[in-house]
C-alpha cells in the first residue's frame, strides 16, 4: 500500500505487543480483509493440526494409547464444530424473528383496542374462536366509541413507538438505523466496519424493529431482519475460536446467517437458500413448528389458494403491471436518493424529530384508508385471497361498491408511494421490501377489480369469450400477488429471487409462468431506464468501499493506477534500526521485499502485523540489538537447524504462540534476525499492461488487499482495492455524483427554508412579546 493510499487507514492504536498475533490483527472500519492471506493463514494451522493429531500421544513404538483415543475423539468433536455453530445460528434466528413478529403483531393492534381477556393478547389471539372476520368479536374493545378519539390515540401510539425506537438507536446503537443490506453487501465483500454487527446493534435492532412497525411508518421489517440475523451469525461464531480467528470462516458463517435471514423474514426457506442450503431447514422447523408465529402451522406467509387457472389473454394485464413495477422502481430509487442528500444536509442532528414526525404524519393520513390503517402484511394477505375462499373482507369483492374501492387502492397506492420514498433511510431500523409489495399489491388490485368489472360488462365480447361463464374468469386477488412481486423487483432490481419468494410466500405454483413474466417485463423497464437496485444506489451514495463494474474502467491499465512511490524492504543489508524506523513514518499495511537497492527483483511481500510482531518478540525472546542484520530470504545453512528446516516461506504465518515463541529463539541472534518464515515469496502480481478491469475482477473473486505489478520480475508498483475505488469515482461522470441536483431535493430545501425562516420570525416576536 502507498502512502497516497494511506490516508484512508486510521491510525494503528497504540497495542500490547505481547499479545499473540490474531490479537494484533484487528480489521478496522473500512480496511480491507486478505482473503488470501486469511487462506495462508488457515492453511498453516490446518496443516499443524493433522500433523499434531497424527503423531500425539503414541506409543514409544508408535501404539495407540488411550490418550491417542482421546485426541481422536477430541479431533472428531472439533470436526463438527461448524455443524454446531450452524445450528445454534440458525436456532437463535428462529426463535429471534418468531418473537420479532409475534410482538409486532401485539403492538400493532393495540393502537386499535385491547381484549379484556388478557392485556397480552393481540386481536387475532383474542377472537380465535371467532370464524370469520365479519363476526363480531366481544373479547376486543376499541378504546373508544367515538371516531375521532380513536383517531387521536391511534396517532399517539405511532408518536410514542417511533420516538421509543429512534431514540433508542441514537443513544446506543447508530448501526441498528436503516436496512443493513448495502453494509452488509460490503461486509461480505471484505471490509469491515467495527460493531455493525456486534451485540449493541443486534439487542437494540431486535427492540426497536417491532416499534417502528407497529408506528405505522412506511418501512419493512425484512431487511433488518437479514442484519439482525447476520449479527447472531457474527456473535455466535465469535464465541468459538476456530472462527473468531479467520475472518474467511467468519464470513462463511455471515453469507449463512443472512440467507437465514431472508427465509426467516419471509417465510421463504428456498428463497434464501439461495446462498446457502445447509442452515435454513433447521431455521424454518424450529420457527415454525414450535414457535408458530404465522399462526398457520405452515412455512406460507399468505395463506391463499388460486383453484382457477389464468387466462391467455391475461397477460396484456400483467404486462401492465410490470411496467408499474419499472416504473415505482425508477421513481423511488431516483426521489429516495434526493431526499437522502436532504436528510443529510439538514436533518443529521434531527434524527428523532424527523422519525416521530414521519409516523405521526404517516398515522394521520393512514388513518381513514382502510387498507393504510391496518399492518401491510395483513392488508397483503387480504388483498392476495380469492373472492369465493373468504376474501370478502370490508365488501373488498361486491360490485356495488367496487368503483369506490378501486378508487381506494389507488389512493393508498401514490400515498404509500410518497411515504415509502420520504420514510426509507430514516434512522430506525427500516426495509424497504414489504412496502415495495404493499404497494404494488394494492395497485394490483384496482386492476384486478377495473378488469373484473370490464368482463362483467361485456362477457362476451372480445377477449372475454373464452371465458367460462359457470366458472369465474377473473381473480383480483392474483392481479395483487403479481403487482407485489413487480414493485419489489423494480425497486430491488432482483428477478429470480423474487419468483421463488412469491411463490413460497402464497403456494401459487400455478401463477409462476405469469410471475416470471411480470418480472421480466419489470426488468426491461428498469434497464431502458437505467434504474440501479435502491441497495446499489445506497453503496453509492454512503460512499462504501465496494468494487462494481465500471465502464470507465475499459481500456485503462493497471499501471496508470497503482503507486509507484513505495515503502519497500531489501532482502539483504537492512538492520533492526533500520526498519523500526520504516515502521515508525510509515503506517501502511505491508511492504513488498526486493533484492536490493539496485536491483527491484521482487522476492515476496510481508505485513506490517507480522513485522511488528516478529520485531518485538524478537526483542523480549532474542539476543538482537538495533544493529542486528534483518534476513528476508532463506539461505543454506538454515536447512540444517532443527527448527527451521521443517518452515517453508510463509509456514509461521498464523502460529500458535507457543510455536512462534520456539521458532524467534531460534532465528533471532545477535549475528542476524531471520524474517523469512513470515515472508510471503509468492504474491498475487501481475503486468503493467493488463486491462484495470480484470484487475478488478481478481479483487472481487480472490479477494486481496494488494496486487503487486512487476515486469520481468522487478518491482513496477502496487494497486490496492482502495486505489480502484479511488480511480473510479474521479472517473465517474458528475451528474452521477450528486443526488442532491434533483426537483424532489431543491422543493424540500425551499420548504425547509420556509420553516426555518417562520421558526425564526416566530421566536424574535415570543422574544419582544416576553421583553415588554
Amino acid at each position: 500500500m502507498t502512502r497516497v493510499s494511506a490516508q484512508y487507514e486510521r491510525q494503528l492504536d497504540n497495542r500490547d505487543y505481547e499479545e499473540e498475533i490474531e490479537q494484533i490483527r484487528r480489521y478496522e472500519d473500512f480496511t480491507t480483509i486478505d482473503w488470501i492471506q486469511d487462506s495462508i493463514v488457515e492453511r498453516n494451522r490446518r496443516i499443524r493440526n493433522a500433523k499434531a493429531a497424527k503423531a500425539a500421544f503414541r506409543g514409544p513404538r508408535g501404539e495407540i494409547t488411550p490418550a491417542w483415543v482421546w485426541a481422536q475423539f477430541w479431533r472428531f468433536l472439533r470436526a463438527g464444530e461448524p455443524w454446531l455453530v450452524i445450528s445454534l445460528v440458525g436456532i437463535f434466528i428462529g426463535v429471534n424473528a418468531a418473537f420479532i413478529s409475534i410482538i409486532t403483531e401485539w403492538l400493532s393492534d393495540i393502537k386499535m383496542g385491547y381484549c379484556t381477556d388478557g392485556w397480552w393478547l393481540n386481536s387475532q389471539f383474542c377472537c380465535w374462536e371467532v370464524e370469520s372476520d365479519e363476526e363480531f368479536c366481544p373479547s376486543w374493545h376499541l378504546w373508544s366509541t367515538a371516531s375521532p378519539a380513536r383517531w387521536l390515540i391511534y396517532v399517539i401510539f405511532a408518536a410514542i413507538f417511533s420516538f421509543v425506537a429512534a431514540h433508542l438507536v441514537r443513544s446506543m446503537a447508530k448501526y441498528a438505523a436503516g436496512s443493513g443490506i448495502s453494509e452488509i453487501k460490503c461486509i461480505l465483500t471484505g471490509f469491515v466496519m467495527q460493531g455493525f454487527l456486534g451485540y449493541a446493534t443486534f439487542f437494540i435492532k431486535s427492540l426497536t424493529l417491532p416499534l417502528v412497525i407497529a408506528s405505522g411508518l412506511s418501512v419493512g421489517k425484512e431487511g433488518p431482519s437479514v442484519h439482525v440475523a447476520c449479527c447472531i451469525g457474527s456473535i455466535v461464531a465469535s464465541w468459538f475460536q476456530r472462527f473468531s480467528r479467520s475472518q474467511g470462516k467468519m464470513r462463511e458463517i455471515v453469507t449463512a446467517a443472512s440467507a437465514a435471514g431472508v427465509a426467516v423474514a419471509f417465510g421463504s426457506p428456498i428463497g434464501g437458500n439461495e446462498p446457502d442450503v445447509s442452515n435454513q431447514n433447521d431455521v424454518e422447523k424450529f420457527r415454525v413448528r414450535v414457535m408458530n408465529p404465522f399462526r398457520t402451522g405452515k412455512l406460507v406467509l399468505f395463506q391463499v389458494t388460486y383453484n382457477r387457472d389464468w387466462h391467455f389473454f391475461e397477460i396484456i394485464f400483467f404486462i401492465i403491471l410490470g411496467i408499474f413495477g419499472g416504473l415505482y422502481g425508477a421513481f423511488v430509487v431516483k426521489f429516495n436518493m434526493q431526499v437522502a442528500a436532504f436528510r443529510r444536509k439538514h436533518l443529521a442532528a434531527h434524527d428523532v424529530a424527523e422519525a416521530v414526525f414521519l409516523a405521526t404524519l404517516t398515522a394521520a393520513i393512514g388513518y381513514f384508508n382502510r387498507f393504510m390503517r391496518i399492518d401491510m402484511t395483513e392488508m397483503m394477505s387480504i388483498l392476495f385471497r380469492e373472492c369465493e375462499g373468504g376474501g370478502d373482507r370490508d365488501n373488498l369483492c361486491q360490485m356495488a361498491v367496487q368503483w369506490p374501492m378501486a378508487n381506494s387502492l389507488l389512493l393508498a397506492t401514490f400515498i404509500r408511494m410518497g411515504l415509502v420514498v420520504i420514510s426509507y433511510g430514516a434512522k430506525v431500523p427500516a426495509g424497504i421490501f414489504v412496502p415495495s409489495m404493499a404497494v404494488g399489491a394494492t395497485f394490483g388490485r384496482m386492476v384486478g377489480i377495473m378488469v373484473k368489472a370490464m368482463y362483467r360488462a361485456y362477457p362476451s365480447s372480445g377477449i372475454f369469450a373464452v371465458c367460462d361463464p359457470n366458472v369465474p374468469c377473473i381473480t383480483p386477488g392474483t392481479y395483487a400477488f403479481l403487482g407485489a412481486a413487480a414493485a419489489l423487483s423494480g425497486v430491488m432490481r432482483i428477478t429470480v429471487t423474487v419468483v421463488v419468494i412469491m411463490f413460497e410466500l402464497t403456494g401459487a405454483l400455478t401463477y409462476i409462468l405469469p410471475t416470471m413474466i411480470v418480472i421480466l417485463v419489470t426488468k426491461a423497464v428498469g434497464d431502458f431506464l437505467g434504474t440501479r437496485g435502491i441497495a446499489d444506489e445506497a453503496i453509492r451514495f454512503n460512499d462504501y468501499p465496494i468494487l462494481e463494474n465500471e465502464d470507465h474502467s475499459i481500456n485503462v491499465s493497471v499501471s496508470e493506477v497503482m503507486k509507484k512511490d513505495l515503502d519497500i524492504l531489501f532482502a539483504s543489508g537492512m538492520l533492526v534500526s533500520d526498519i523500526e524506523r520504516l515502521l515508525a513514518s510509515t503506517n501502511v499495511k505491508g511492504f513488498p521485499i526486493v533484492v536490493s537497492e539496485s536491483s527491484r527483483t521482487l522476492v515476496g511481500y510481508m505485513g506490517r502485523t507480522e513485522l511488528r510482531y516478529v520485531l518485538d518478540k524478537a526483542q523480549n525472546v532474542g539476543d538482537i540489538s538495533p544493529s542486528t542484520p534483518c534476513a528476508f530470504i532463506r539461505e543454506a545453512s538454515d536447512q540444517e537447524d532443527f527448527v527451521l528446516s521443517d518452515m517453508t516461506s510463509g509456514s509461521a504465518l498464523g502460529v500458535e504462540e507457543d510455536v512462534a515463541t520456539e521458532l524467534i529463539e531460534t532465528s533471532a541472534t545477535i549475528d542476524v534476525l531471520k524474517l523469512w518464515p513470515w515472508v510471503n515469496q509468492t504474491p498475487l502480481t501481475v503486468s503493467p499492461r493488463l486491462p484495470l478491469e480484470i484487475v478488478t475482477q481478481l479483487f472481487k473473486r480472490m479477494g486481496p488487499r494488494v496486487i503487486l505489478v512487476e515486469e520481468h520480475g522487478s518491482l513496477k508498483g502496487l494497486v490496492t482495492v482502495k486505489d480502484v475505488l479511488r480511480f473510479n469515482v474521479a472517473e465517474q461522470p458528475i451528474g452521477d455524483l450528486h443526488w442532491d441536483a434533483g426537483e424532489l431535493e431543491a422543493t424540500l430545501d425551499y420548504m425547509w427554508t420556509w420553516a426555518a425562516g417562520i421558526t425564526e420570525t416566530s421566536m424574535e416576536w415570543y422574544r419582544r412579546l416576553i421583553r415588554r
